[in-house]
């Protein structure tokens, strides 16, 4: 689906398939879960994620549509914490299911540990999606060590929680 006449007006539709392909090798996301949206790319630092079916309005022209879905400036393409939370149910690998104190660390930009048994499903250094109780938090990076590995959070400072404040733990 190549989107609405108003759409490409709007803005650049990109071919999807490298995009795709990079999410299912990394995070085991099948293609098929975005079935229904199209990326565009207004600029040269990141693709947005919208539904196909989208109509922006002609005027005021919008500066962009669409949820922020990948960072592609970088050496390896980032999953944005927006797309990572409404897409990363559907990832399978390099998924790091965190206990109650690794995601209050995370949600508050702390790094955090991981044990060997939270990465059988990891392949290496690189991004991960760190979830809590099923829900998908957000984009960290992991670098593994011997005894396990260290999960350095990638939540955008604007979304973090004060540590002084915010307890996962507290009874």
């Amino acid at each position: 689906m190549n989107g609405t006449p108003e759409l490409q007006q709007a803005v650049k539709i990109v071919d999807p398939t490298p995009y795709f392909r990079y999410l299912e090798e990394r995070f085991g996301i099948p293609p098929s879960t975005f079935d229904g949206y199209v990326l565009v790319q207004p600029g040269r630092k990141k693709v947005y994620i919208v539904t196909a079916d989208h109509r922006p309005p002609a005027h005021p022209r919008p500066r962009t549509v669409g949820l922020p879905f990948l960072r592609i400036y970088l050496k390896f393409p980032k999953l944005s914490t927006a797309a990572a939370q409404q897409f990363g149910h559907a990832a399978t690998r390099n998924v790091i299911d965190a206990d109650a104190r690794q995601a209050e660390a995370f949600l508050t930009r702390r790094d955090f540990r991981v044990r060997p048994e939270q990465l059988t499903h990891c392949t290496g250094r690189g991004y991960v999606l760190v979830r809590y109780q099923g829900h998908t938090l957000g984009v960290g990076f992991l670098i593994p060590e011997e005894a396990g590995g260290r999960v350095e959070s990638m939540l955008p400072r604007s979304w973090a929680r004060d540590p002084a404040s915010f307890s996962l733990t507290a009874p």
